[in-house]
């Protein structure tokens, strides 16, 4: 049988926002012991799991490995503003090579995804209305303007490196940021949100390269 003290640590090591908060000294013990007794239906008294949240070790936590760590540290933050996303039925890939090869109104600095029956395209929103132009109406599925890029650039490769989207993906959430597109492309993690998010969204990101 569980403890207090082992069962309130399984329930914080799962929930990387409250280790932050009470990391960072944000979040009242007592306020958080009632929460939790009534989240998690516990039945130990509100003294002994506050108790348990004080004993739980914060120092020796790491919400990433240390080679995760090391990846953020090295990692460059650039962004590009005024992208428009446009998702096509996959018939419309005709269209996207036959502009490569001629017109090239799409033109070279495109992001192409392409799924089984959709067509993703992330393309600068200067003349948007001519590129969505070469495609039929029936083809269009969505279009998605005032997009911007986020570019991480990290030293490495960081594919086998456990925990990277997921520490990214968290941390604009707790921003109240959506991720509205992302694309890994070693060594490139291309992250698309509004530009109205641009600011929280790169100061978000900033914390996880200082380390915090």
């Amino acid at each position: 049988m569980k403890s207090v003290n082992q069962e309130i640590a399984e329930i914080l090591q799962k929930d990387i926002a409250l280790q932050k908060c009470l990391k960072r000294d944000l979040i009242n013990t007592r306020s958080l012991a009632r929460q939790l007794i009534k989240d998690h239906n516990l039945s130990y008294s509100i003294d002994a799991v506050i108790s348990a949240i004080r004993r739980y070790d914060l120092e020796n936590i790491s919400l990433l490995s240390t080679e995760a760590q090391n990846a953020f540290k090295k990692m460059s933050i650039t962004t590009k503003d005024n992208l428009t996303r446009l998702t096509l039925h996959d018939h419309a890939f005709t269209a996207i090579a036959q502009d490569t090869i001629t017109k090239k109104t799409l033109k070279e600095n495109i992001r192409l995804i392409k799924s089984k029956e959709t067509i993703t395209l992330l393309v600068s929103q200067k003349d948007i209305e001519k590129k969505i132009a070469l495609f039929d109406k029936s083809d269009i599925i969505n279009i998605q303007k005032d997009l911007t890029e986020i570019r991480l650039q990290f030293s490495q490769d960081i594919i086998h490196i456990k925990g990277i989207v997921a520490r990214v993906a968290s941390e604009l959430a707790l921003s109240d940021i959506n991720i509205e597109e992302i694309i890994y492309s070693m060594p490139d993690l291309l992250i698309y949100v509004r530009e109205e998010d641009l600011v929280a969204a790169h100061k978000a990101l900033l914390e996880i390269k200082k380390g915090n």
